[in-house]
């Protein structure tokens, strides 16, 4: 009779651990999806929505029965196996109170490896690893255990919120639950390694999570490279300047001078006042700007161009000199990824790849940018203001001199072109991932 207890207890465990991890989980979404596939209502779906929403009194419920099992199995289980293990030591013709220590100890143990595997560890792993048809397996009999439950269930749950708050914490609610930019994420990627979400999504999600992050400094196009037509410059002029470098849009300057940009004008424009007269001034086509600080988020940015109807924004810093600009390109290929035209480069403007397996890198490339075309991620750009990799390199070591080599992490970092304070070229060597930031001078290496 005692075995027959013992096996339904044990089974009665078993069910309460399980319906404990599937409700835990089984994710509310998954829930709404399967309810709106089907063409007419589930009371199951229905209850198991209600559960997973519900998870603090639905757990007690669980915790009640694991309690209640686990006391019985304790009480029954323990006699049970202690006279079975007695019986087996009679023929050792042992003292009675040998060995009765010994069945005490040996049935406890046996007892305690039972429960946890059987009541434990395997419905715990059966239900971690398909969670929602466990659910909808225990949904019913989980449903009219928390009925018969309910009051203690209430009476436990009252009582321990009694105790949080006199502890002076906040008592948990599900509804509280938030989840980090980097939890979203690893839970896309299990989302992707499991199948439910394709890579594509991961990667737009992880760069819009990565753009709201940034400011207009970070993806400008820097002063140095802007190329710009003066105000009484004509539109022949300005036709030849397009042609030349080929941007559909050129600011327009007084007095040649970048920190003093007025407008824009669009080559279509040009390419219309062609038609009729050529020689007049490119004044008569400009186009509105806008400006924004160096400081201003990427969001806000293209807020901005949607409102001002301006596909082209002046970056301006604490001096109110430019810094740059930003195109609307400039931010779709933030999320996108670079996104080559008729008229761009075969080849990438800041990193060629060298015959020897090295990098020829321009000192202009962000450090983002750095990062993407590697696939991975350097700590030491964590903690920097600077965005370039010049930048970086100078910022950390102002002593740096041609043919110097920065370690930072598994890349050499070899300066190949330095002149008036600023790195033109490095050379790249990707090395097994084990080295640290530090910098290697040459003339001490000859020594």
């Amino acid at each position: 009779m005692n075995l027959i207890i013992i096996l339904i207890t044990f089974l009665f465990a078993a069910f309460f651990v399980a319906c404990e991890f599937a409700l835990v989980q089984t994710r509310p979404s998954a829930l709404e999806e399967k309810i709106e596939d089907l063409d007419k209502p589930s009371v199951k779906l229905n209850r198991a929505m209600k559960m997973v929403t519900n998870l603090n009194e639905y757990l007690s419920t669980t915790q009640v029965g694991v309690s209640l099992a686990g006391i019985i199995l304790g009480w029954i289980g323990e006699t049970f196996f202690v006279d079975i293990l007695l019986d087996g030591l009679a023929p050792a013709h042992l003292n009675g109170a040998t060995a009765h220590t010994i069945s005490v100890i040996v049935g406890v143990l046996l007892l305690t490896y039972l429960e946890v595997v059987f009541t434990e560890i395997v419905p715990k792993n059966i239900s971690i690893d398909m969670p929602m048809k466990v659910l909808m397996l225990v949904v019913t009999p989980l449903h009219y255990c928390h009925v018969l439950f309910y009051p203690f269930v209430w009476l436990l749950n009252s009582s321990a919120s009694g105790v949080v708050k006199l502890m002076g914490l906040k008592v948990a609610n599900e509804s509280d639950e938030v989840f980090s930019q980097a939890e979203i994420l690893n839970l896309s990627r299990s989302a992707v390694e499991g199948g439910e979400l394709e890579k594509n999504d991961l990667v737009y999600m992880q760069r819009a999570f990565e753009l709201n992050d940034k400011v207009a400094k970070d993806i400008m196009i820097d002063r140095t490279q802007l190329e710009v037509i003066d105000i009484t410059s004509t539109v022949k002029d300005a036709l030849n300047v397009y042609l030349q470098e080929r941007f559909s849009r050129l600011p327009v300057v007084a007095d040649n001078d970048k920190d003093k940009i007025l407008g824009y004008v669009y080559n279509y424009d040009l390419i219309r006042q062609q038609q009729v007269d050529s020689s007049i001034r490119v004044d008569k086509l400009i186009r509105d700007i806008s400006t924004t600080p160096e400081t201003t988020p990427i969001t806000q940015v293209l807020s901005q161009m949607i409102k001002k109807r301006t596909p082209i924004v002046v970056v301006v810093d604490e001096y109110g000199g430019t810094s740059g600009i930003i195109t609307d390109k400039d931010i779709y290929e933030e999320l996108f990824g670079t996104v080559r035209d008729e008229i761009d480069d075969a080849n990438d403007q800041y990193i060629f790849k060298q015959p020897n397996g090295t990098y020829q890198v321009n000192g202009k490339m962000t450090t983002y940018d750095f990062e993407r075309y590697f696939n991975t991620d350097i700590k030491g750009f964590e903690s920097t203001e600077t965005v370039t990799m010049a930048g970086f390199i100078i910022d950390n070591y102002p002593n740096i001199k041609v043919n110097d080599v920065i370690h930072l992490e598994n890349f050499d970092l070899k300066v190949l072109d330095y002149e008036n304070s600023f790195i033109n070229w490095l050379e790249v060597t990707v090395n097994p991932p084990q080295k640290r930031i530090e910098m290697t001078d040459p003339e001490k290496n000859d020594d």
